[in-house]
């Protein structure tokens, strides 16, 4: 999804009406982005995303700039998402072999006695 959006905003025209365009389109992504988003990523989000702020059309350098900024902050936070997710994942294994071999080494209890 993420890659179809990008190729639709690499071929958008650079026109004024275009600008304006994908001025739009960015600021109706950081709403819907700051419904999702933590305060902290946000934060950091907003640091780069000035650029395409209420005060005009900006510029094809302005909005290239910001596309750029955008896919590179959201790859890293893939790429983090992705690497705790892994890192969730070896910690839960790790815990189920430990439960398994607790359960091996545990013998099982002789009892002696009639059960009722």
């Amino acid at each position: 999804m993420i890659q179809t959006l990008m190729n639709e905003v690499r071929s958008a025209p650079t026109d004024e009406e275009g600008r304006r365009l994908l001025a739009r389109i960015h600021r109706e992504t950081m709403e819907e982005l700051r419904s999702i988003l933590s305060e902290e990523l946000m934060d950091e989000l907003e640091e780069f995303a000035a650029c395409c702020g209420d005060d005009g059309v900006p510029t094809e350098s302005e909005i290239r700039v910001a596309q750029a900024q955008l896919v590179g902050w959201l790859q890293g936070l893939l790429q983090g998402l992705q690497a705790s997710f892994m890192a969730q994942q070896a910690a839960a294994a790790r815990q189920l072999q430990q439960l398994q071999a607790a359960r091996q080494h545990t013998a099982p209890t002789e009892h002696t006695g009639t059960y009722l």
